[in-house]
């Protein structure tokens, strides 16, 4: 056993992202011509029934008509638009679009891991964690969408972490209004805006940062045949060997030295004071003139967002009408299905509907067609009769207060590392919502690989806890399609069965988001691996006992280096010199070294 962690992080160490990148491209290929021989030879098709729902909005577009005249396109019309030449030129057009931004996605991932510290083979696994997870590896050969949605989102972060304001405002409003769940980031971006607007105006920033050299600044480099790879794009928080520093406090006196990206007096106090107030009450506190510098970010990005999604909306409601914004939007706000779901709130919308009309109206084995039973279900139908007149004629619509409640508290908490606080927000959103598919989860898997080597790098939780939870969630859900099953295809009537185990599957949520909220603290999490204030700096010497035992490859790769969060990772690079003075600072090291060696 000795011998076998060097030879694993041997092999991790000589595994490259594009060698995964190639081998997801390969089999997607193999995929999406797998999926051409089963739906023309089989009787249980490959392509999902929304692909073909797709491909005749376009049709319908093509003819110079409403995307909408296909039954159940609910979508924005951009979609229509892309997969156009399904028509003109083949019809797997876009499944091959879907599947190549799946590969893009891929490389924004390493782009915003390697921006946080994160060594080359934890974002290789990240990136193996995206591309072959069997969630998400058949989503896009099926002809789902949803990847599109987190290019747009991944792309969003991009522009967030390099500070480009209404670039990141532009890319929220157009991905608001191709699937309107992200509006649910809105309070979390603006909050890390005027963090990061906060801290970078803070005197202590300013004369800290005049005190740095280059190497203690996070600037920018690439790699010169490292461990990080020839080539490579360096994090502002790597060494020059691509290892993640350390990040370490610095007080005012200038004591806790190394190199790194040094914390100034507002991070340093990260978790213990700043979090009690939250920037906004910061903000008001400040004078006038400065609220009003530190606000403007955070306003320009509402402001640009707020246009792109309103012209956006005025152009095609000048095209489409009202139908355009009932299918695209009033659909999404007010659904509501009795059809069998995850969701906590699918029995009570069932039992809502009450009547043998609307079971017909909405399919077989939609909505009781008897009176109120006997036992447990007796007890439900009529307890939920009683209550139905008091909560109001709909009272499903209540979903809508604890997804406001779980979705701020989690802004407010995790906005200093905004994939993680995405992450949170959109599992706890989805898990709480009135309908919950499992094409849903693909929302929150998307983001998972992002908070991998910040949850291989923590120590407040431990890592069987974690996999506990992970397969908890995975036995929930196969214990709810075995009832399933029992319902949809023996016609067994087992709703209270389904019911318990859809709320089972409420509870595997619970307990998974209760570990990933602690494990992903910021504050926490510098504690973890020795980089706050009060760390003993224990799990950093881990980390370098462990590269030392792997002959120098993954170094950092054992977590105990300390992953930045998202807000430290643009504050870097935010206070990192232009392009020039970065060659000039690394001609002058190299002059310098070159004449002592002399």
């Amino acid at each position: 056993m000795a011998d076998s962690k060097p030879g694993l992080g041997q092999a991790l160490a000589s595994v490259r992202e594009w060698h995964v990148v190639a081998l997801a491209a390969l089999v997607r290929v193999a995929l999406v011509c797998w999926a051409e021989y089963q739906d023309a030879h089989m009787a249980v098709k490959y392509t999902d029934i929304d692909y073909v729902v797709f491909t005749d909005a376009a049709r319908f577009v093509a003819s110079g008509q409403s995307p909408y005249k296909r039954s159940t396109y609910r979508y924005s019309p951009l979609l229509a638009y892309l997969v156009l030449p399904n028509i003109w030129l083949h019809p797997a057009w876009g499944k091959a679009l879907f599947s190549a931004s799946d590969l893009a996605a891929a490389w924004l991932m390493s782009y915003l891991l390697t921006r946080t510290g994160t060594h080359r083979s934890h974002r290789t696994l990240a990136i193996a964690a995206w591309l072959f997870n069997p969630y998400t590896l058949p989503i896009s050969t099926r002809g789902s969408c949803d990847v599109l949605s987190v290019l747009l989102l991944l792309s969003l972060l991009a522009c967030l972490l390099r500070g480009r304001i209404i670039a990141s405002g532009a890319l929220y409003g157009l991905a608001v209004h191709f699937r309107i769940y992200p509006v649910i980031y809105g309070p979390a971006i603006v909050l890390f805006l005027l963090r990061r607007s906060l801290d970078l105006t803070s005197e202590g920033h300013a004369v800290q940062g005049s005190r740095q050299g280059p190497a203690e600044r996070g600037l920018p480099r690439r790699g010169a045949g490292g461990e990080d790879g020839e080539g490579d794009f360096q994090s502002p928080l790597q060494t020059p060997t691509g290892s993640p520093v350390k990040l370490e406090a610095k007080d005012e006196a200038g004591g806790a030295g190394g190199a790194g990206v040094a914390l100034g007096p507002r991070q340093a106090t990260a978790g213990r004071g700043r979090s009690l107030a939250g920037p906004l009450v910061e903000l008001l506190r400040l004078p006038p003139s400065q609220a009003a510098a530190a606000a403007l970010p955070a306003a320009a990005f509402a402001a640009t967002s707020a246009a792109v999604f309103l012209l956006l909306g005025l152009l095609f409601y000048g095209l489409y009408g009202r139908e355009f914004l009932n299918e695209a939007f009033v659909h999404h706000l007010t659904r509501k299905d009795p059809r069998h779901n995850f969701s906590p709130y699918y029995y009570p919308i069932y039992l809502g509907y009450g009547s043998t009309a609307d079971a017909g109206a909405h399919g077989a084995g939609v909505g009781p067609s008897t009176g109120p039973g006997s036992g447990a279900v007796g007890l439900l139908q009529r307890s939920w009769a009683r209550l139905g007149p008091v909560l109001g004629a709909e009272s499903w619509r209540l979903a809508l207060l604890p997804q406001a409640a779980a979705v701020g508290a989690l802004a407010a908490a995790f906005h200093e590392d905004l994939p993680s606080a995405w992450l949170l927000q959109t599992w706890a959103f989805v898990a709480l919502n009135k309908v919950v598919t499992a094409q849903y989860f693909v929302w929150y898997l998307s983001l998972l690989p992002l908070a991998l080597p910040a949850l291989a790098a923590q120590r407040a939780v431990p890592a069987r806890a974690l996999a506990a939870a992970g397969g908890g969630w995975v036995a929930a859900q196969l214990h709810w399609l075995a009832w399933a099953y029992q319902l949809e295809m023996r016609g067994r009537s087992v709703h209270v069965a389904l019911w318990a185990a859809g709320l089972a599957f409420l509870g595997a949520n619970a307990a998974a988001l209760a570990l990933l909220c602690r494990a992903l603290r910021p504050a926490l999490r510098r504690r973890g691996a020795g980089a706050g204030p009060g760390g003993d700096g224990g799990g950093a010497r881990e980390g370098e006992e462990e590269s030392k035992a792997r002959g120098g490859a993954g170094a950092g790769a054992g977590g105990g280096g300390g992953v930045a969060t998202f807000l430290e990772a643009s504050l870097a690079l935010a206070r990192a010199p232009p392009e020039g003075a970065i060659t000039r600072a690394a001609g002058a090291a190299v002059a310098a070294a070159a004449k002592k060696e002399q």
